[in-house]
């Protein structure tokens, strides 16, 4: 079983103030995927997604996934990223940042400030702790990750009282129940097997002991 994620949802407060930067991140569109946790397909449709919540709403989602933190805290991370590449509308300030790394197992979220009015950080811990992490536990980061950022792009459109096109779809939380074994069913049917033998066997016996005192008598 995995480690459980420790995550955390914060606002973004001022400027950044700590240390140079020691990761380089490039982003695809509004993702920089450093830890290579999304295959292509799914990588390009939510960068669609994410297209369409900015062009809707001037609001963006900026997601960081990372092999290491390398030292760096997480929360410095976010609020980087969420400075440096100027995540949002400038003077709406609506911008989230989304980061997850793998060997720390921690994810982060920053609000810029015009979100925090709207968005309260409990619903978004909810939707990490309901939607997320049950894929990492089960090793599907590429649908943990999809499903997470979907929902946080719905939740922003939401408030802005728009609804936004899902490019791909939000995985399936079935895919996360554990098949049957059918080895057990054997297991279930032996004493079952065993009891109707048993029965039959007494029918027979019976029925030949009444033929018996049938004859006897």
């Amino acid at each position: 079983m995995l480690k459980r994620f420790l995550i955390s949802v914060f606002i973004l407060l001022g400027l950044f103030t700590g240390s140079a930067f020691a990761i380089d991140i490039d982003f695809n569109g509004y993702i920089a995927d450093k830890a290579n946790l999304l295959s292509p397909e799914p990588l390009e449709n939510l960068n669609y997604t994410l297209h369409d919540l900015n062009k809707k709403t001037t609001a963006s989602i900026a997601l960081v996934t990372l092999s290491s933190l390398n030292g760096e805290k997480i929360e410095d991370v976010a609020n980087k990223v969420m400075i440096e590449y100027k995540i949002g509308d400038d003077t709406k300030k609506n911008g989230l940042v989304f980061v997850i790394s793998i060997e720390e197992k921690q994810l982060q979220v920053v609000l810029g400030d015009g979100l925090v009015k709207d968005i309260e950080p409990k619903k978004l811990e909810n939707i990490i702790s309901k939607n997320v992490l049950p894929y990492f536990e089960a090793g599907k980061y590429e649908d943990g990750i999809l499903s997470g950022t979907y929902l946080m792009a719905d939740l922003i459109a939401k408030v802005n009282n728009q609804e936004i096109e899902h490019f791909g779809n939000i995985p399936d939380q079935k895919s996360l129940q554990k098949p049957f074994n059918k080895n057990w069913l054997w297991l279930l049917l032996i004493p079952l097997f065993a009891v109707i033998a048993g029965i039959v066997f007494f029918a027979i016996d019976k029925k030949k002991t009444d033929e018996t005192q049938e004859q006897n008598s």
